[in-house]
C-alpha cells in the first residue's frame, strides 16, 4: 500500500498517545495535521505534524465538536480522521454513518467498540468462550442464584460506562443486600462479580484486522500505578505472557473485534491464575511501547480501514522494557510510602523510555510536564471517585 500523502486528521492533540501514533503515521509518508484545544499542547508543540488546527476548548463533550469536524470531513482536505482517546472515540463513531461519507475512521467501528464499552457483553462473551474470568452474574442469571453460588466480598460496576466511576465493592451479603433493597439502585444495570485478590495485572495488547487475524501482541505488566490505590499505571515493563494474549485474542476474536485493544487480565493471589478484567477499545497513553517492540500501530489502523492487507507482527519477545509516565511518577514518589523500596528503583532509567519525551522533539514532553505541575491540585479532585 503507497502512504504517502494520505492526509490525516488526528484528533486528541492534547494527549501523551498521539505523539507515538503521529510518528508512527510520519514515518510512513502520511500527511498529518493534529486537531488541538491550546498551544500548549503536546502535540501542538511537536514538530511532527505537518500542520496544527486551533480550536480553543474545543472537548468531545461539547455541542460544537461534531459540527465543526463535520465541516472538516466536508471540506476535501482529509482523506482520514483518527479520534484516540476514549471520549473522542466514543463521541465520533456515535455519528460513523455521516462521517463516512466523507473520510474514512481509523479506529475500531462503531459495532465493535461499543462491546467494549458495554462490559456485560465482554463477559458474557467471555465465559461463553471459556476465557477465565472472576464468578460474574450472567446477563440472565438471577441475582438471588448468584448469591446462592458467590462468595464475598463482591464488586459491581456499572454495564456502561469510562473508567471505574459506579465501581463499588461489598465485604458482606448484608451489605449489599442492604444496598440492593434501595429502590434507586437497578442490579440489572450493573455487572456483579466477586472480587480478585490479585497480586499483579497484565495487560494484553493486540491488533485485529477487518478479517479477524491477531496482526500485534505484547504483554506489560503495571509495576507503578497513581493514584496508589486504583490508578494508571506509571511504569509499564513488557513481560512474557503468552497464555494471557492467547487468552485475550480469543475473546477478541470471539466479540467480531476489528482495530486495537487493550485486555486487562488480574493475577490471581490465591492460584496465580489469570482472571479478565476489562477491555479497553481505544488507544493506551502507553502506546509508545508498541513501537518500542518494532510494531507500527498507525500503519495497522491505516491498512485495515482502507481494506488492505495489514502487515503482521511476531508475538513480542522483547522483555524485560520500560515504559514511564513521569509526570505522575513524580506524584506516584510524593505519595507512595514505598518511595525508597520500590523495584526497579524508582531512580533507575535502565532499559526504560518516557512516554512522551523524545530527543528529537523534546517539546511535548516538558509541556505536559509544566502542565502537570502547575494543574496538580485540580488533576487530583479528579482522580478521587
Amino acid at each position: 500500500m503507497n502512504f504517502k500523502n494520505i492526509r490525516v486528521l488526528v484528533l486528541d492533540g492534547s494527549g501523551k498517545q498521539p505523539h507515538a501514533m503521529i510518528k508512527g503515521l510520519k514515518e510512513i509518508g502520511c500527511h498529518v495535521t493534529v486537531l488541538c484545544s491550546s498551544k500548549h499542547n503536546t502535540c501542538y508543540v511537536s514538530k511532527y505534524p505537518d500542520k496544527r488546527l486551533l480550536v480553543k476548548d474545543l472537548k468531545p463533550q461539547s455541542k460544537k465538536y461534531i459540527p465543526y469536524l463535520l465541516k472538516q470531513a466536508k471540506s476535501g482536505n482529509y482523506d482520514m480522521f483518527m479520534p484516540i482517546g476514549e471520549m473522542s472515540t466514543n463521541t465520533v463513531t456515535q455519528y460513523e454513518a455521516e462521517f463516512t461519507k466523507y473520510v474514512k475512521l481509523a479506529c475500531a467501528p462503531r459495532d465493535t467498540y461499543i462491546k467494549a464499552f458495554n462490559k456485560q457483553i465482554t463477559f458474557d462473551t467471555a465465559m461463553k468462550s471459556g476465557i477465565p474470568c472472576p464468578y460474574t452474574r450472567h446477563s440472565s442469571q438471577d441475582i438471588e442464584d448468584f448469591l446462592s453460588n458467590a462468595k464475598f466480598p463482591i464488586i459491581i460496576k456499572p454495564r456502561q460506562g469510562l473508567g471505574s466511576v459506579g465501581f463499588h465493592k461489598f465485604e458482606t451479603e448484608a451489605e449489599f443486600r442492604s444496598y440492593l433493597a434501595d429502590p434507586e439502585f437497578n442490579v440489572d444495570e450493573y455487572v456483579v462479580q466477586e472480587f480478585v485478590n490479585f497480586e499483579k495485572r497484565i495487560g494484553a495488547n493486540l491488533f485485529v484486522d477487518q478479517k479477524g487475524n491477531v496482526c500485534s501482541a505484547y504483554a506489560v505488566e503495571v509495576l507503578r500505578w497513581f493514584p496508589i490505590d486504583a490508578g494508571a499505571g506509571v511504569l509499564i515493563q513488557t513481560v512474557d505472557a503468552h497464555e494471557v494474549l492467547d487468552y485475550a485474542g480469543k475473546l477478541l476474536q470471539a466479540l467480531g473485534w476489528k482495530g486495537f485493544a487493550n485486555v486487562g487480565f488480574m493475577i490471581d493471589k490465591e492460584t496465580g491464575a489469570p482472571r479478565l478484567l476489562e477491555i479497553n477499545g481505544r488507544i493506551p497513553a502507553s502506546v509508545k511501547m508498541a513501537y518500542m517492540c518494532g510494531f507500527n500501530i498507525s500503519r495497522q489502523m491505516i491498512e485495515m480501514v482502507s481494506d488492505e492487507e495489514v502487515i503482521r507482527y511476531k508475538e513480542n519477545k522483547k522483555f524485560g522494557m520500560y515504559i514511564r509516565h513521569f509526570d505522575t511518577d513524580i506524584a506516584w514518589f510524593i505519595k507512595s510510602p514505598n518511595r525508597f523500596k520500590s523495584k526497579p528503583s524508582w531512580f533507575s532509567w535502565k532499559n526504560t523510555k518516557e512516554v512522551l519525551f523524545d530527543i528529537r522533539d523534546p517539546k511535548p514532553f516538558w509541556a505536559r510536564l509544566f502542565q502537570q505541575i502547575f494543574n496538580y491540585k485540580t488533576t487530583m479532585k479528579k482522580k478521587k471517585h
